[in-house]
């Protein structure tokens, strides 16, 4: 059977969808172990109230374990601070676990209440007009997010804790680590094992699920934005449609030619069709079918449909408004201890990587002084080591924050694109009270919108390379203290 490239091939909308009631539910698993999410969020009985705490005591014993391993073995090998400086790097990803987890645990109250807030007040269809959308691409694209960026942690846990037991088994050399240091028998090495497995499961799931948490509400935040952007533009469409005016009319008249056009690359997720919805703001509309063929689009008699338009618009705003205000007072401690942690994590571990290559290439100076070939050869494979190391783990923890900032830094243009919606209502077309709304909104929006760590700190592209610029500062700080 051959395919007709000439036909017309059916296009899947996604206006008539059931409403999506629950935005959330692949965060949950994830928190639940690693404590951040109760196992009985609504305990019935003593019995289910008991398994939480001591769920949350078993992931805390675990946290705390590790960290205290490497305090002690730093206590029996301390020489000084620029010696162990890379095992300091490796207790901060542990210290920020153990903070990320017992936070949560005070302030999973208010996590629920952010959760319930958008499944409860986000609204899945967008206001009835020209041009429709639902939130299914961002839901979509919030889900897909979680399971990848929580199977890239999984996968870098593993690797990090399998990598050392396989090049031992490889190359029989002892294994490397410092909690293999004390391991002696067997029996104490699988031990050692399975404490690593354990710990480090939970520590990057607790660091990589606050990443996930932050990129799936930005996601699910800019969607919601985008509804009342949508339904801005179509504001007054929104009235001719209630009115009774059919859908394929407005569609034809030449003042509505443009507006798909101006929605193709306005939108980061969600997709606006130019085709006839059923809902409205996720209601099903009983009539949607109008029967108008002709319209004034300038008649004052819409003025009062717009005006309701434009306060349903202002409700969607508001709502966003109130989630970003709520996730912010959630996140904003945790995302200043993660800029801190990251920031101290980059410069201590390119400098660890320049002081293990500084130490080798003066070795294979002092060893192989009498052949300048040789020691060409030698430098060369110890700049190749330096770029492996700083590639494998720098390039990872730049990564990580830049998925806060990146995300945050899409809140910001979504939010900057309001104004252009509201300029794109169609104004020129209305009364004078319509226009006084338009009017409103145009100042109403001009507030920012940014998700800032501390209170203080804007999570935006401009942050991450202060990030990187104020790391690199300290790294050269360091180099130069030691070499004085």
């Amino acid at each position: 059977m051959f395919l007709n490239p000439f036909k017309k091939r059916h296009e899947e909308t996604t206006l008539n969808i059931e409403t999506i009631t629950n935005y959330t539910h692949f965060l949950e698993l994830p928190l639940k172990f690693v404590a951040c999410w109760d196992w009985y969020r609504e305990p019935k009985c003593e019995r289910e109230v008991m398994m939480n705490y001591l769920y949350l005591a078993v992931v805390l014993f675990a946290l705390t374990s590790l960290p205290a391993t490497l305090l002690t073995h730093l206590l029996t090998e301390w020489e000084d601070v620029m010696s162990s400086l890379d095992k300091l790097a490796d207790g901060l990803p542990l210290l920020a676990s153990l903070a990320i987890v017992t936070y949560f645990a005070m302030r999973k109250r208010q996590l629920y209440n952010l959760t319930d807030f958008i499944n409860g007040r986000f609204r899945c269809h967008s206001a009835r007009g020209l041009t429709n959308m639902t939130m299914l691409n961002s839901y979509r694209a919030a889900r897909n997010f979680a399971y990848f960026y929580t199977a890239c942690t999984l996968f870098s846990v593993a690797m990090y804790v399998i990598s050392p037991v396989i090049a031992h088994l490889w190359t029989k050399q002892p294994l490397q680590g410092w909690i293999y240091l004390d391991a002696t028998t067997t029996a104490a090495i699988v031990c050692a094992f399975l404490k690593q497995c354990v710990g480090q499961a939970i520590v990057g799931l607790a660091v990589g699920q606050l990443g996930v948490l932050f990129a799936t509400h930005a996601i699910l935040l800019c969607g919601q934005i985008e509804m009342a952007c949508c339904g801005l533009r179509n504001a007054r469409c929104s009235a001719l449609l209630a009115a009774g005016v059919r859908h394929a009319a407005l569609a034809a008249s030449h003042h509505h030619t443009h507006l798909l056009d101006d929605e193709l690359h306005t939108y980061s997720y969600n997709v606006s069709e130019m085709k006839e919805s059923r809902y409205h703001y996720d209601r099903p509309v009983a009539n949607f079918r109008g029967h108008k063929t002709e319209f004034d689009i300038y008649s004052a008699e819409y003025d009062a449909g717009t005006c309701r338009a434009l306060a349903e618009c202002a409700r969607t705003l508001q709502t966003a408004g109130e989630c970003r205000a709520q996730f912010q007072a959630l996140a904003s401690p945790l995302l200043a201890l993660r800029v801190v942690q990251v920031t101290l994590y980059l410069c201590t571990l390119l400098y660890a990587a320049t002081e293990v290559t500084s130490q080798i290439t003066i070795q294979t100076f002092n060893r192989k002084l009498w052949c300048c070939q040789a020691l060409v050869n030698e430098g060369t494979s110890c700049l190749q080591k330096f770029d492996m190391v700083t590639v494998e783990y720098l390039a990872a923890v730049a990564l990580d924050i830049f998925v806060y900032c990146y995300f945050g830094n899409q809140i910001i243009i979504q939010a900057e694109r309001v104004r252009g919606a509201v300029y794109g209502s169609g104004w020129q077309a209305m009364g004078a009270r319509p226009r006084r709304l338009v009017l409103g909104l145009l100042l109403a929006s001009g507030r920012g919108a940014a998700l800032r760590a501390g209170n203080f700190l804007p999570m935006d592209l401009h942050t991450f390379l202060v990030i990187i610029k104020t790391s690199f500062s300290y790294y050269t700080l360091l180099v130069n203290v030691n070499e004085k």
